[in-house]
């Protein structure tokens, strides 16, 4: 008798070894990992695709691009239709269809937006659980949804994709309060690349229209 139960506990005990091993690690040691890689890379460049689906007209818009980022809140967003640019201080929106450039205090944009932030710095106001990992592109993916405590943020949920050897977020589904789905996903990921300063000025076309929202204040 003794020896059978003997027997079980070893059993019971490689089952439970199994399941820790099954379950890795928590959503917030992943949310950690994620933040040290924030604080330690120093540029990043990326392309990426962006989806977004309007829940109630049934429409969906993609666009392509490429998206440049360096510390101290520097960063560059082009595709075929905009550029997004700023050097930590001034940001300039280029509407090359509308020929147009709003220039404005990177300070007035909401933070949680920002590019670097978007992709790596995951805020105390978020409760995240780890959903289950997965294979992306032959890649090992921990993939964690995100959930607001104030339940009355404009975000309602997010999902991101995170890699889970680099540590990079390669992808993101946010669902805001109107259920439209907006849907990042990220490719051909290089860190730590020679970017000069110049990738983060912008030079105003002669033919655009400049409209100044820092005039005033």
């Amino acid at each position: 008798m003794k020896q059978h139960i003997r027997i079980a506990i070893i059993a019971l005990s490689l089952v439970m070894a199994q399941n820790a091993l099954a379950l890795g690690m928590s959503a917030k040691d992943i949310i950690k990992k994620v933040n040290q890689k924030y604080k330690m890379l120093k540029t990043l460049q990326a392309d990426f695709q962006q989806t977004f689906k309007w829940e109630l007209a049934g429409e969906t818009q993609t666009i392509e691009g490429s998206i440049y980022l360096m510390e101290s809140s520097h960063y560059r967003i082009e595709t075929a239709t905009q550029a997004i640019v700023t050097d930590g201080a001034t940001v300039w929106t280029y509407s090359k269809q509308a020929e147009q450039v709003i220039i404005d205090r990177l300070g007035n944009s909401d933070e949680s937006q920002l590019p670097k932030n978007l992709l790596f710095k995951y805020s105390k106001d978020y409760k995240p659980s780890l959903l289950r990992e997965e294979k992306l592109d032959g890649r090992k993916i921990y993939v964690l949804e995100l959930i607001p405590k104030d339940e009355e943020a404009f975000i309602k949920s997010m999902t991101i994709w995170v890699d889970a050897d680099k540590w990079f977020t390669r992808k993101i589904e946010q669902v805001d309060i109107n259920d439209n789905l907006n849907t990042y996903i990220l490719s051909n990921i290089r860190e730590d690349v020679e970017l000069t300063p110049d990738v983060f000025q912008f030079e105003i076309p002669k033919e655009a229209e400049i409209v100044d929202l820092r005039e005033g204040e």
